[in-house]
């Protein structure tokens, strides 16, 4: 039996990266899962910058806190404190998962 990858066929992913073996897009996470940021996608440089200067760097542990009731925007765990990200914004930003 062939063991069904649990991102698969979630959310469309969006931006110029492509998945790299276990590296998911963050929006994929359940509440409560961390996980480590790999890289950060886009063709804009400008949504690349706005994410660092958030706190969201290479190496940065995640953990994805809660969501709203509709699904948009998520509330993070990052490097102390709490942001609110919309999920457009986290399909950019591939992590691996951390347990």
């Amino acid at each position: 039996m062939q063991k069904r990858n649990r991102y698969r066929g979630k959310r469309a992913f969006r931006g110029n990266c492509r998945l790299l073996g276990s590296l998911v897009p963050l929006s994929s996470l359940a509440i409560g899962e961390k996980g480590r940021v790999i890289k950060i996608c886009g063709q804009r440089s400008q949504l690349r910058r706005r994410m660092m200067d958030m706190g969201i760097t290479v190496g940065t542990i995640i953990e994805i806190k809660r969501t709203a009731p509709v699904g948009d925007p998520v509330d993070l765990l990052v490097r102390d404190y709490r942001l609110c990200l919309r999920r457009a914004d986290l399909d950019r930003i591939l992590v691996e998962v951390v347990s």
